[in-house]
């Protein structure tokens, strides 16, 4: 089984560097966004919301909005 994770805030240092742990590990499929769509609240949303797990590297005003999105 494939776990898919999403982290929000990937581009900035901590996420850079759990990215990179996750990066070729067995069962786990990262789910990117490209520069403009990590911006795209759409395309985070659906991200947010495809995912199995989720890690927030982001500020708490930050984190409170992507938790927000999630519906499921």
């Amino acid at each position: 089984m494939t776990i898919r994770v999403f982290i929000d805030g990937a581009v900035g240092t901590t996420g850079l560097e759990i990215r990179e742990r996750l990066d070729g590990r067995a069962g786990i499929e990262q789910l990117i966004l490209n520069e403009a769509d990590r911006k795209d609240p759409a395309k985070r949303e659906d991200a947010l919301n495809s995912a199995d797990f989720v890690i927030l590297c982001l500020p708490d005003d930050a984190a409170r909005e992507a938790v927000a999105m999630i519906s499921r």
